[in-house]
């Protein structure tokens, strides 16, 4: 994810606001909007890089949909902006940043360019990480864009299973690789894995890293 082109799901019960957000925001990210808590879990998907999320809503809350979307396994930055002072409670939730409101247009631009860059900060350590070690990239050659289980890396490579294993799970935290359940002659399920990035740039003078998905991997 490159925070230039990052996509922004406003949510905001405030139609006016969410239009306000929407003119702010505009020029540097696409903006969807969700005017409260249901129709903001409805319409997030993992194309949304960010969520500037309202607390304070009638119905879902902003509380409700960020337990919502952690609890579903999403790692989504999330700007809370709301007219509520922060209080105790506040440490026990998993934002990325916290706005209060009246929203100044510049600090609300910062904040959300700070949550944005954090995540890709992680994007890129999580990728670092994994083909920082031997045992990893070996798997991901392995692959090269075919479809195997963890067994047949294991016979390739000669490691045992939990060490694949280990690989695969950190390859797929990383965003490398990806599986899908298949059924054998035999009728046995079974996961297959694959490679889901032809190359990787490292882009040393800002420190980035940019995976591109397409069919066919370059390692």
């Amino acid at each position: 994810m490159s925070t230039e082109n990052a996509t922004i799901l406003a949510v905001d019960d405030e139609r006016e606001l969410v239009e306000i957000y929407r003119t702010w925001f505009d020029r540097t990210y696409a903006v969807r909007a969700a005017y409260g808590g249901r129709e903001a879990l409805s319409a997030f998907d993992e194309s949304i890089d960010l969520v500037l999320l309202d607390r304070r809503m009638p119905g879902t809350s902003g509380d409700d949909v960020l337990d919502a979307l952690r609890e579903d396994g999403h790692d989504v930055p999330v700007v809370m902006v709301t007219a509520v002072e922060p209080d105790e409670g506040i440490i026990e939730l998993p934002f990325d940043e916290y706005v209060i409101k009246p929203v100044d247009r510049t600090k609300l631009l910062e904040a959300v360019d700070r949550a944005l860059t954090r995540a890709e900060d992680d994007t890129a350590s999580d990728v670092l990480d994994a083909l920082g070690d031997e045992k990893t990239r070996r798997c991901c050659r392995v692959l090269n864009g075919e479809e195997k289980s963890a067994r047949e890396i294991a016979d390739v490579t000669g490691y045992s299973l939990p060490t694949v294993y280990r690989r695969l799970n950190t390859l797929r935290q990383a965003g490398l690789i990806d599986s899908r359940t298949t059924i054998d002659p035999g009728g046995d399920h079974y996961e297959a894995f694959t490679t889901i990035t032809e190359r990787i740039t490292v882009e040393l003078d800002e420190f980035t890293v940019q995976c591109e998905p397409v069919s066919k991997q370059e390692i």
